[in-house]
């Protein structure tokens, strides 16, 4: 057997035989809702500002910038996804130190769920490295590199930028975002 697959706070052991749970359209948009909202209410609760954004411009390498690229490109014609690693969080100036290729679990080309295993597995590698994820990353195969109404409902990192790599074009466009509570602005990316 699997390990649990909890879903609108019911659980069931999945088979091994069985494919990987990955949930409906209706489902994704019912969690970024969900998500979004409770985030919101706790950063209200906690008088935090939904709008703080205390990074305007970062700069990652140019090795860097190619990892997001072949991984987007080798994860087609599906979204990709991944992990990206810093010396500390991003919007605390961090500097990006490496990418962390992982297994997109929803196998979708119009959305991404990192393996939980392979999160996990990578989170604690950059907590024992005394690191932090400075950025998540992930692919849009057949729109621009923009956070989509679910990507900001499931945002989850508010410490970390989120990088998209667009594949809609014959070059790939990467930009990065800060997605704090809802709120999303964009974040000057150079190469260097």
């Amino acid at each position: 057997m699997h390990p649990l697959v909890v879903m609108d706070g019911a659980s069931a052991p999945v088979p091994d035989d069985a494919e990987p749970a990955v949930p409906p359209q209706q489902e994704w948009a019912a969690a970024a809702e969900a998500g979004l909202a409770q985030r919101t209410a706790a950063a209200a609760d906690e008088g935090e500002a939904a709008d703080v954004v205390p990074v305007s411009k970062v700069q990652i390498s140019p090795a860097l910038l190619q990892s997001l690229i072949d991984a987007a490109r080798a994860g087609f014609p599906n979204e990709a996804c991944g992990i990206v690693a810093g010396d500390r969080p991003a919007r605390d100036g961090g500097k990006a130190t490496a990418f962390h290729a992982l297994r997109n679990a929803a196998e979708s080309p119009y959305r991404y769920l990192i393996d939980p295993e392979e999160q996990l597995r990578v989170t604690l590698a950059i907590d024992d490295a005394e690191e932090a994820v400075w950025g998540i990353f992930h692919s849009h195969v057949g729109s621009t590199a923009e956070p989509s109404a679910t990507d900001v409902g499931l945002a989850q990192y508010p410490d970390a930028l989120y990088l998209i790599c667009s594949l809609a074009g014959e070059v790939p466009v990467v930009r990065a975002w800060s997605i704090r509570n809802g709120t999303v602005r964009e974040v000057a990316l150079s190469v260097g």
